[in-house]
């Protein structure tokens, strides 16, 4: 029993080292790779987070002056029915 126990220990620790160093080696591998098209991951996606930002900024701009023009056009529309409703209400009450 103790000697299954020692196999499997060993080959658990010799296959985490095999794994570890296939690791470092396919992550050096793939570094050289992005580094060869010019940007990494992180550069694209920091360009992309510019880019975004911006338009983001510009898009945010427009809703809120559209957000701006329907409230102050639906103050006016509630001001106008309001008004005509006092006046209905008034020629009403005459009556």
């Amino acid at each position: 029993m103790a000697g299954k126990n020692r196999s499997f220990l060993i080959g658990l620790i010799l296959g985490g080292v095999i794994g570890s160093v296939l690791a470092i080696w396919i992550a050096g591998r793939m570094r050289q790779r992005f580094r060869g098209r010019g940007t990494g991951p992180g550069g694209r996606a920091s360009e992309f987070a510019t880019v975004a930002r911006e338009r983001g900024g510009e898009f945010l701009a427009r809703v809120r002056e559209h957000i701006r023009q329907a409230v102050e056009e639906g103050r006016e529309s509630a001001r106008k029915t309001r008004s005509e409703f006092e006046e209905r209400f008034k020629d009403e009450s005459e009556k």
